[in-house]
């Protein structure tokens, strides 16, 4: 059986996860966990998404990162982390294995998954896999600061409701 995988940043991003409530506002509190844990920052995450809603110029383009007090854009999500210096990327059609691969190497995967009973799109952070567990998130749907365990079967179906998106959060 293979072994487990941890993200070595687990523990910080455990520590600092923000619970969202009742809020559509998964991302920024994805977001601001990430930040505060890697950074050591005191990102609110309530700011953050209110300042999310706001689009913003990038070079000649003026950017829209989230539909406000609603849903927030891949591309937004990136921008936000790009704006506090860390390199990342979205894509559509990853893997398992490039999940595994962040994992082992130190880097995040945020993947987008989807439910359509009741309809609605999360983010979470991954942390860690487990062969008979499943995959290991930070997850800002709980007030609690654990990990949340989504097992193999139900994560690949939610992941694949939307392509496989997934935005990847490269550590230095």
């Amino acid at each position: 059986m293979k072994h487990s995988i941890h993200s070595p940043h687990e523990a910080a991003i455990i520590d600092s996860l923000q619970y969202q409530g009742t809020t559509n506002d998964c991302a920024p509190y994805t977001i601001a966990t990430i930040l505060n844990a890697l950074t050591g920052t005191k990102i609110d995450a309530s700011a953050l998404a209110r300042n999310m809603d706001k689009p913003v110029w990038r070079g000649v383009f003026y950017t829209i990162r989230r539909i406000p007090r609603w849903a927030t854009f891949p591309w937004g999500i990136v921008d936000v982390f790009r704006e506090h210096g860390i390199n990342a990327n979205w894509g559509l059609f990853f893997s398992t294995d490039d999940l595994k691969h962040n994992l082992e190497n130190g880097n995040l995967s945020l993947p987008i998954i989807c439910s359509f009973h009741p309809l609605s799109a999360h983010v979470l952070t991954l942390l860690a896999w487990h062969p008979l567990k499943g995959w290991g998130f930070a997850n800002t749907q709980h007030n609690t600061h654990r990990l949340d365990w989504i097992s193999n079967k139900q994560f690949i179906k939610q992941w694949n409701f939307t392509a496989r998106l997934l935005i990847e959060v490269h550590i230095q």
